[in-house]
């Protein structure tokens, strides 16, 4: 589902009543000034936040290109589209229906601020800066989402360098300007973050119990190169994140893996118990320690818990085979349904 989106849309800006920013001199003189963004509440809690700039030069050549609704001073728009239209973010519509969704959002804004071509029958279009795409995982149990959780981040590590744990929520790449991953329990999440009507927030949590949240969001530089969006994508960004959990295959006390006799040697003796940082000379120990945590994502350098290699049995297909697709038939009414969506290619 979408989760998140800020960027530029091709609606009319001009009827925004924006608080300005200035700076001026001891004398009074205005040295600049800036707009201020608008936060518009919508029919539930969630709200959005609105501001305005001109159109790219990207969305000019789309709009004749594919003819779309682009005028000259646009809406900027940054919030959580699926909160917005149906009041939570458990489940939503898929990215691939972006435009229609943006498009809903827009339509749904109070009249004093609604953009007049808002009704246009064009879509409208789109200079995306940040897009958040995430899917859910059903690991069966509350318990194991956090021991997933719990290896995952003890021993993964992507190029940005090791995973970043706040709280249960386990982060790679989280100061990246391209790309960030995230995986969290949706059920807490829910527990101290839910809608304020009680009811449908213990409906949800029901329906939340053992599912894994994984949430992938993509910035400028990386959006820039890829046309219409696709959940697919949580995964192929997740290959880059090196797991044990996804790289490890485990036959009794044996790991299978390409390593050379000597490293796998200092690996047997690590998952025996032993501290190799002392009975290695230094420069083989961090020689290593470098092969083991590139091919494994294990780190010989903290101590050895055999739980958390045990843990195999979430590996990447493992995830990718529980990935939630369907919706129950009694939480289809929660569900915001967007119209047919357009497909553009990157720019």
């Amino acid at each position: 589902m979408i989760d998140w989106f800020t960027g530029i849309v091709g609606y009319s800006g001009e009827l925004l009543k924006l608080n300005k920013v200035c700076e001026l001199t001891p004398v009074g003189e205005i040295l600049w000034t800036s707009e201020r963004k608008l936060q518009v509440r919508g029919s539930y809690d969630a709200s959005v936040q609105l501001g305005r700039s001109v159109a790219t030069d990207e969305m000019i050549i789309a709009s004749r290109k594919y003819d779309l609704e682009c005028m000259p001073v646009c809406l900027v728009l940054s919030g959580n589209p699926s909160k917005f239209l149906q009041g939570h973010n458990v489940f939503g519509p898929p990215v691939a229906s972006l435009a229609p969704v943006v498009q809903a959002v827009i339509r749904g804004l109070p009249g004093e601020i609604r953009p007049g071509d808002a009704d246009s029958e064009l879509w409208p279009a789109l200079h995306r800066s940040r897009v958040d795409i995430t899917t859910s995982v059903d690991l069966k149990s509350h318990n194991l989402v956090h021991e997933w959780l719990r290896t995952a981040g003890s021993s993964s590590r992507s190029r940005h360098g090791r995973a970043l744990i706040s709280g249960d929520t386990v982060y790679w790449g989280k100061s990246s300007r391209r790309w960030t991953m995230k995986a969290y329990c949706k059920f807490c999440e829910l527990r101290e973050h839910g809608p304020g009507d009680l009811a449908l927030r213990n409906m949800l949590m029901e329906y939340c119990q053992g599912q894994l949240r994984i949430e992938l969001t993509l910035r400028g530089p990386e959006l820039k190169k890829r046309g219409t969006l696709d959940e697919s994508l949580i995964w192929e960004f997740f290959k880059r994140i090196g797991v044990s959990v996804m790289k490890t295959s485990l036959s009794g006390s044996q790991i299978k893996t390409e390593l050379p006799m000597i490293v796998q040697f200092t690996l047997s003796r690590w998952m025996g118990g032993e501290d190799v940082r002392h009975s290695l000379p230094k420069s083989t120990f961090f020689r290593h320690r470098r092969r083991i945590l590139d091919e494994l994502g294990l780190d010989i350098s903290s101590k050895y818990e055999k739980k958390s290699a045990e843990a195999v049995v979430f590996d990447l297909e493992y995830l990718k085979s529980h990935e939630i697709k369907l919706l129950p038939s009694q939480l289809q009414g929660l569900l915001f349904k967007s119209g047919p969506a357009p497909t553009f290619p990157a720019h």
